[in-house]
């Protein structure tokens, strides 16, 4: 029974971080909060697959020069 209650004080834990941060991340609002949190999880899936998303501030894509022709 005490795993269990570690288990659960666990996951209390992470989910109060996760929306602290939507909300820091994303505004102290309804609208904001309700938008971030599909935002995030949208992006912890695409993490999950195993796929990357890009973005135009990825320093990796704006670091390379382009090619000239």
């Amino acid at each position: 029974m005490r795993v269990l209650s570690k288990v659960l004080w666990i996951f209390a834990f992470v989910a109060a971080t996760f929306c602290w941060m939507v909300l820091f991340e994303h505004g102290f609002s309804a609208a904001g909060f309700t938008k971030g949190i599909k935002e995030e999880i949208g992006e912890l899936v695409a993490m999950a697959n195993g796929e990357k998303k890009t973005t135009a501030t990825d320093p990796v894509q704006s670091s390379q020069p382009q090619k000239k022709k």
